[in-house]
Order: C-alpha cells, then structure tokens, then sequence
C-alpha cells in the first residue's frame, strides 16, 4: 500500500513539473531570442573593433610607447593619453567609430524591440 501511495505522489509531482514547465516555455523561448539577438550584436562589434581601434591610432597620428610595463596605472595613462588626443585634438576621429557602431548596432536594437526584449 506504501508503495502506490508513494508511486501516486510522485506521478502527480511529474504531472505539476511538466505543466510548470510547459507554462514557463514561452518565458524561456522569449529569453533565449533574446540572448541570441544579443549576442549576435556582440559578436558583429568584436570582428569590428581591431579595425577600428587601427583606425583610431592612425587618425590621430598616435604611436603606443613599445614598452608600457604590466602595471594598471601605466596602461590607464597610456588609454587616457589616447582618449584625450581623440577627444579634444581631433574629435572627428572619435565620432566616426561611434556612428560606425550605430550603424552596426542598429538592426539588432530593432529586432530587440520587435521581440520586446528592452522591457515590458
């Protein structure tokens, strides 16, 4: 008798997962669209980002110390030496890879707010 009992319970928690399961889908299904749309997006601004960045450098006429050390600091100095040549000495240099990655990112922003990704 213990052992119907206990097959009884444990097929009625099978039946209460399965329909939990079956009702969450769509939530999974949205998420995993989304995420796929992410990162496809991801993916199309990683394969451009070493052009742009040679671009950059080119643009602006910068050339990296060859030895920078392993040090933070020195890194951060040398990013920031590079920011600010961009921003205040040749400004053109900056807003070209940014309308680049407008340009990139733009049909995947859509795509999210077709499958209303960005919030309900």
């Amino acid at each position: 008798m213990k052992l119907i009992k206990v097959t009884l319970v444990f097929s009625l928690l099978a039946l209460v997962f399965v329909a939990q399961t079956e009702a969450q889908n769509p939530i999974w299904e949205k998420w995993l669209t989304c995420n796929r749309i992410g990162t496809k997006a991801l993916g199309s601004l990683l394969r451009e980002t070493i052009p742009t960045v040679r671009n950059l450098l080119n643009c602006i006429d910068y050339n990296p110390p060859t030895d920078i050390g392993n040090s933070y600091l020195s890194k951060l100095k040398l990013y920031y030496e590079l920011l600010k040549r961009g921003a205040l000495d040749k400004t053109q240099c900056l807003i070209v890879p940014l309308k680049e990655s407008v340009r990139l990112l733009r049909p995947f922003i859509k795509s999210l707010e077709t499958n209303k990704c960005l919030g309900e």
